[in-house]
């Protein structure tokens, strides 16, 4: 939202509607594979703890038409 608020011109209120849109069109794009900065440290305390872990993500090279998440094997 601050770079539409610091990059576009005219009435603050249209400003501000366009940086709203801009940031949940954002938001919506990266949401399946997006991971908080909280569950980031979380997932690092468990592997510096010794926990296995394991996270799905995906894999555009690995991506199977049935199911396009691959598991990882644990860390």
């Amino acid at each position: 939202m601050e770079a539409v608020l610091a990059n576009m011109e005219g009435e603050r209120e249209k400003v501000m509607e366009a940086a709203e849109k801009v940031a949940d069109a954002v938001m919506e794009a990266i949401a399946d594979n997006y991971r908080s900065i909280t569950e980031v440290h979380s997932i690092v305390e468990c592997v510096r703890a010794g926990v296995r872990v394991q996270i799905a993500y995906a894999d555009p090279d690995e991506l199977d038409f049935m199911d396009p998440y691959t598991v990882r094997p644990c860390w």
